[in-house]
């Protein structure tokens, strides 16, 4: 196995750990192993730098050699602050639509809904504030419920 490691900041690193375990074994059939296989490259060309404190944790992925074969193992930094990005709005969208479907289905108050996402996912308060979060939600809450209603889970 070949490991790529992938700077996050804490707060996800908590989120990746208990939905993905401890470490990741990228795969075909997973939201994040198949974001990773569409930006893994036999050859690398040109590595742009980017520095971002707010990654200070690393989440190991690992991926075969069966694949790596197959899909080649380069990735640059740019590509991984992207996926990093890709990861953190993929985070907010389900504390967002929980927080929404918590609120519609058991009047459960979204500060309560938030703070209980938090929780399952280890994230404490020092790592992602609810404050920040609340600016966040307060902004997309109004087209996510109107996507949940068009669902049918509002």
């Amino acid at each position: 196995m070949i490991s790529i490691d992938l700077k996050v900041p804490p707060y996800l690193k908590s989120y990746l750990t208990t939905q993905y375990g401890k470490e990741y074994v990228i795969n075909t059939t997973e939201f994040l192993g198949i974001l990773m296989l569409n930006v893994l490259k036999k050859k690398s060309f040109y590595y742009k730098h980017v520095v971002d404190d707010s990654r200070t944790s690393v989440y190991k992925l690992r991926i075969s050699l069966s694949m790596f074969e197959k899909y080649g193992c380069s990735i640059s930094e740019e590509q991984l602050t992207q996926i990093c990005k890709a990861i953190d709005s993929e985070f907010r969208r389900c504390v967002y639509s929980h927080a929404i479907l918590c609120k519609n289905q058991s009047g459960l108050e979204y500060k309560d809904a938030i703070l209980g996402f938090l929780y399952a996912y280890n994230i404490p308060e020092e790592e992602l504030s609810y404050s920040t979060l609340r600016r966040d939600f307060n902004r997309k809450k109004a087209s996510i419920s109107e996507r949940l209603t068009l669902t049918g889970h509002n």
